[in-house]
């Protein structure tokens, strides 16, 4: 199942149309089931999986321990199966196994009953009824492909649920321009046009070959990932939900630090709440709490020695901006025409470092 078959846009229009059609009491079932149905058909052991971690999500939450304690019960095995999936996959040595192994959103809806539980654990987040985290857990739109939205806004859009056309509207919108991007900017235009171009001019195992490659692999990930987020978004608001936005034009941010709040937002924003602030509130070094994320971030996408040296990159990288912006705040420029260039020059370069950490991580094979 992929974003560009007819399957996934014959199942967008099917589920619309009977959600739409249900009754409002019954709407929630209808869409959990079917999400339930799709998981089923295929991957139905992430099905499985996904109701099991239902279970211990809302039964930790209720355990008769202190709150702490309820909070370890639930989060061990939501971590456990996350990242023994991932660790098997990599390390199995079979390429079926590595195929096939990790279940169809687990990547996703693991992080989403992690949160649940801390934010209840925090006080932020009231308990909600069984119904509404199954709605919650099981929503088709973002069931395999993020972005990660939060619980309390999902269960806000639940109390002031109803029929809104400018929504349904601009949910349309938004899928026919995630699959522009996709398609015409991603595949055609980049992994196509631009990849021939590129073949033509530059020799293989040249500097310029590998520039080129480059730009490629950074822009095509950026053109399919954000649009495979902005059909996503657009499913939802189709179904009457606003889900956290995942890009904000990450490719013309002036630092690293702004292009990861501004790359993959739903993630990075987890990890800024889960990993970043209670590593820096122990520690209270916001260089390791930069590690400790970034690192988190690439274990997240795979378990293996060249995602760690991605995030320790990343990490480092931030902890370099971070230690420079202090010394340049002391000695502001005053020239606009000298700001603008080092505007431009320092966008070019933090995109520049990106790419060149997507090179890495593609090229590297350990």
């Amino acid at each position: 199942m992929v974003y560009l078959s007819f399957e996934w846009i014959g199942w967008m229009v099917g589920v619309t149309a009977v959600f739409w059609a249900t009754p409002q009491p019954f709407k929630l079932m209808s869409l959990a089931i079917a999400t339930a149905v799709f998981l089923i058909i295929y991957d139905p052991i992430s099905c499985g999986i996904l109701v099991l971690l239902t279970l211990i999500t809302y039964g930790a939450a209720r355990l008769p321990f202190t709150e702490s304690k309820r909070l370890i019960l639930g989060l061990t095995p939501i971590f456990i199966l996350l990242f023994g999936y991932k660790a098997l996959s990599k390390f199995s040595g079979n390429d079926l196994l590595t195929g096939t192994i990790i279940p169809l959103g687990l990547s996703y809806y693991t992080l989403r009953c992690a949160h649940y539980l801390i934010e209840t654990y925090k006080g932020n987040s009231k308990q909600i009824p069984l119904l509404d985290l199954v709605a919650y857990l099981f929503f088709l739109p973002t069931i395999f492909i993020g972005p990660i939205h939060r619980q309390p806004e999902f269960s806000r859009d639940l109390r002031r649920h109803r029929w809104n056309s400018e929504l349904f509207s601009e949910g349309i919108e938004r899928i026919i321009y995630g699959y522009f991007k996709i398609a015409v900017l991603g595949n055609f235009l980049i992994s196509r046009i631009f990849a021939e171009s590129s073949d033509r001019i530059s020799e293989d195992g040249s500097i310029l070959a590998g520039y080129l490659l480059m730009v490629q692999i950074g822009l095509n990930l950026y053109f399919q990932f954000s649009g495979f987020s902005d059909i996503a978004i657009g499913f939802a608001r189709l179904l009457g939900f606003r889900v956290l936005e995942n890009f904000n034009w990450p490719y013309f941010k002036s630092n690293i630090s702004a292009f990861w709040n501004s790359w993959h937002i739903s993630l990075t924003s987890w990890c800024r709440d889960y990993v970043y602030g209670p590593v820096v509130a122990i520690t209270r070094s916001p260089s390791l709490g930069s590690i400790a994320t970034l690192i988190a971030v690439a274990l997240w996408h795979e378990i293996s020695i060249r995602y760690l040296l991605w995030g320790l990159y990343h990490g480092l990288g931030i902890i370099l901006w971070q230690k420079g912006s202090q010394y340049w705040r002391r000695y502001p420029i005053e020239n606009p025409t000298l700001r603008f260039l080092i505007k431009v020059s320092s966008i070019a370069l933090t995109t520049h470092y990106v790419w060149f950490g997507f090179y890495l991580v593609r090229e590297i094979q350990f």
